[in-house]
């Protein structure tokens, strides 16, 4: 056990006697004195071995192949660069391999943990730079239009304030008063509390062992392959738990598919909806997400009478995809509009302070030729998993709007 996994594990014990201490119970009391001294001692030794780290770190290696190594992975700018730096030089005939878990940008900082496992043999083990490795990616995936936050546990619990109570005839419950009179009063219904507890989503892609050597490949191989299909799974997710959200505001409507004159119809309505959203909330909107077919309805929607597109034509596109001003996310898990059928959804919301994707860790890599047959076929399988919830924390900051059956 790493000196961070002792001082996690002596916290997460006091936290444990939290009730009996409130309780004022003295054998807990005393305990909880013991673990606070284990802590502090612990908490030096690892200010005591990062000093170390940082000393010779700076004094550097006397191997400048060693040094060059261990300068790539600090550049590593991708999850997969990110597992391949952190792969060993050499490994025996049987391994597994398992890389610290990548922090994401929506993140907060974290420490990235190191290898260790008993199946990992000791040729296997090296040196693993901590800091953060930022990846990069594209701004456009639907997890980033929320808020981000980090949890140690596997759930979380938060509570949404009740409504506010006032007499009728004041508005939100205030009202001019003489001096002496009597004031009005205002108070807040009891909160609710609500428990989203974190899912999993993992997947696996096999290669031959041969592609451990070409590093370019196998980096590919994770950020494309592997990493965008995580993140699209992750999007049809985090679209399913908004949608089975109690309190978020809906609104059936018609529109004729591919009939270039309701292109006016569903923007007028989109425009109703943030102006909704802002009212019933507190917040402006700052997102929409519809289906690929529905923007094409609006972009290629025209006027009447001119027959020119009402969005500008195709060169004039220099306010990139949004529309009133509001940036719009494209989703093909979001339902199309098909012709006779209650389809062709669309999300008005204010997504960063209404709601934020809960997560523990980052994404984690890990790769071994010893599952099922690998070995005696030279492959490789790797797994990607990450852990998350949806925490809509205010729903009326959230419209859906759903093209009702025509």
């Amino acid at each position: 056990m790493t000196l961070r996994e002792e001082l996690q594990s002596k916290k997460d014990a006091l936290v444990a006697l939290k009730e009996r201490i409130e309780a004022n119970d003295a054998e807990a009391i005393t305990q909880g004195e013991q673990l606070k001294a284990e802590i502090e001692t612990k908490t030096a030794e690892i200010q005591q071995a990062e000093k170390k780290s940082a000393l010779l770190g700076l004094i550097g290696s006397t191997d400048k192949k060693e040094d060059d190594a261990m300068s790539e992975v600090k550049t590593a700018r991708t999850l997969g660069e990110h597992f391949v730096k952190n792969m060993p030089e050499s490994h025996g005939p049987r391994f597994s391999i398992s890389a610290p878990e990548f922090i994401k940008a929506y993140s907060d900082p974290m420490a990235v943990g190191t290898i260790a496992s008993p199946q990992v043999p000791r040729a296997l083990v090296t040196d693993i730079d901590r800091n953060i490795v930022p990846e990069v990616l594209p701004q456009t995936y639907l997890r980033g239009l929320f808020g981000a936050e980090t949890i140690q546990g596997n759930a979380l619990t938060f509570y949404t304030e009740g409504a506010l109570e006032y007499a009728t005839g004041k508005p939100y419950g205030f009202d001019v008063t003489a001096e002496g009179a009597a004031k009005p009063q205002v108070s807040f219904a009891d909160p609710t509390a609500h428990t989203v507890a974190l899912a999993k989503i993992a997947a696996f892609i096999k290669e031959t062992n041969e592609y451990i050597d070409d590093a370019p490949f196998l980096a590919s191989a994770i950020n494309g392959r592997l990493l965008n299909y995580l993140r699209l799974r992750e999007e049809a997710f985090l679209l399913s738990e908004l949608a089975g959200t109690s309190g978020i505001q809906a609104d059936t409507t018609s529109w004729t598919n591919g009939d270039m004159a309701d292109a006016q119809a569903i923007a007028d309505l989109i425009f109703a909806k943030m102006m909704s959203v802002q009212e019933q909330s507190g917040f402006a909107a700052d997102a929409i997400i519809m289906n690929p077919a529905v923007w094409q309805t609006l972009r290629l929607g025209k006027l009447s009478a001119t027959n020119a597109y009402i969005g500008g034509g195709y060169f004039a596109d220099g306010q990139g995809r949004q529309i009133w001003g509001v940036p719009v996310y494209l989703s093909s898990f979001v339902d199309a509009p098909v012709s006779g059928s209650a389809k062709g959804d669309i999300w008005v919301g204010s997504f960063k302070a209404c709601g934020s994707v809960v997560s523990k860790g980052g994404v984690r890599v890990e790769a071994t030729n010893s599952d099922q047959d690998d070995f005696i076929k030279n492959k490789m399988t790797i797994r990607a998993e990450e852990r998350l919830a949806l925490a809509t924390r205010i729903p009326a900051g959230f419209c859906k709007i759903t093209k009702a059956a025509s």
